[in-house]
């Protein structure tokens, strides 16, 4: 294996790539992996594979944006028959000189010039309505004022949140086509990992078990399996070779010592090693590697540098597997100086605050204090950068 090492946004593409590439693959291969088509309910928070059309017009009439009175022509006007919603579009002409009481919503006749709104005018003794307050605006909504039939509504790979659910209902949509959520499988490794407890001198708690399941569903994924791993390189390659999922994430044995097999295990069970050591801290010694329709995603032990590792690939990797596009990250603003005297990124957690973004306190890759009320993360380059200037950022998908 030949060690590349990316800049971290190289390695962020990479990583949506290879989800794209592996989604592909195994949506002509394998019959169980295609789009589902689920009511809008079931769909909610799913990502729609191809462009969502409007079956219907919104709104689907001319129709009353205020309460109050269909008008055409000048006044004062002859009232005839109200018009609520929800009735039948009239085919009877509104002829000048008359008006017809209405509510939000319902359809104005044809012939309609205007809706007066309720506190715009009044009835007088005479029965006739009388405007006293003018207006220029018409107060009716056409048809296919906010979508046209046949639209695209959302492209596809869009997430389907409640308010999209919500116009996709209004156009008339019943169900949609998404995504598979692709599964996860966490496998936490080390001996000196402990589930409960206050832990010993020695050992350390287990944060990734309850912890790194929870992301990877922000993501769009769906875990289904979380298992804790001996420090025994046999162990670790029956691991990796058994697991079926489209994503296994790792956390520990991916650096040099005695006890990191996750690389002589990738080796043995045949992976294709697509990423090798990423130049950012802390996370440098995270892999990227493919077996068949398995991706492996294996992260640093430490826990500052296996969320930041599973935030700048995981995120990607997942978006990728379910036809997202690769969210940009943009830029944030730095209130202070932040000296990076080392060569590739540095990622910190930082806090923003109305002068810009302060890196947080408490963090290095085995500290998790400093993330813990983040905003998101920032990346620093090689030689620091000053207060004033713009750097990129990356969203934390539990903010």
């Amino acid at each position: 294996m030949t060690a590349v090492l990316l800049p971290w946004d190289d390695a962020r593409a990479e990583a949506h790539r290879q989800g794209g590439r592996l989604a592909a693959d195994t949506a002509v291969r394998d019959l169980g992996a295609g789009p589902v088509r689920l009511d809008l309910a079931g769909a909610l928070g799913r990502t729609l594979v191809g462009d969502l059309l409007a079956p219907g017009a919104v709104p689907g009439h001319d129709g009353a944006a205020m309460d109050g009175w269909a008008v055409a022509g000048d006044g004062p006007w002859v009232l005839g028959a109200a018009i609520v919603a929800g009735a039948v579009p009239s085919d009877e002409r509104l002829t000048p000189g008359h008006a017809r009481p209405i509510t939000t919503g319902a359809p104005v006749p044809p012939g309609t010039d205007a809706v007066v709104r309720s506190e715009d005018a009044a009835v007088d003794h005479s029965g006739f309505l009388v405007r006293h307050t003018p207006s220029t605006r018409r107060h009716v909504r056409p048809a296919g004022e906010e979508v046209a039939l046949g639209q695209v509504l959302f492209a596809g790979g869009t997430v389907l949140t409640p308010p999209r659910a919500a116009l996709a209902a209004a156009s008339g949509v019943d169900d949609v086509l998404v995504a598979p959520a692709p599964t996860a499988r966490v496998a936490v490794l080390g001996d000196e990992i402990v589930g409960s407890g206050v832990p010993r001198p020695g050992q350390v708690r287990d944060v990734f078990t309850h912890t790194l399941p929870a992301v990877l569903r922000s993501f769009g994924a769906e875990p289904v399996a979380t298992e804790r791993v001996s420090d025994d390189a046999d162990h670790t390659a029956r691991v990796l070779d058994t697991a079926r999922e489209r994503l296994v994430v790792t956390t520990g044995g991916t650096a040099g010592s005695s006890t990191d097999h996750v690389r002589g295990a990738l080796d043995r069970i045949g992976a294709e090693l697509l990423v090798d050591r990423v130049d950012v801290r802390p996370g440098r010694p995270m892999l990227l590697a493919r077996r068949g329709a398995t991706l492996y995603l294996c992260l640093p032990g430490n826990p500052m540098a296996a969320m930041v590792g599973l935030v700048l690939l995981g995120g990607p990797l997942v978006a990728g597997l379910l036809g997202r596009p690769l969210e940009p990250t943009g830029s944030v603003r730095l209130a202070v100086d932040v000296p990076n005297d080392r060569p590739g990124g540095l990622v910190l957690a930082y806090r923003a605050t109305p002068d810009g973004a302060v890196p947080a306190s408490h963090q290095t890759s085995a500290m998790l204090r400093g993330l813990a009320d983040a905003d998101g993360l920032l990346v620093v380059g090689s030689g620091g950068r000053v207060a004033g200037d713009a750097v990129p950022p990356v969203r934390l998908p539990w903010t």
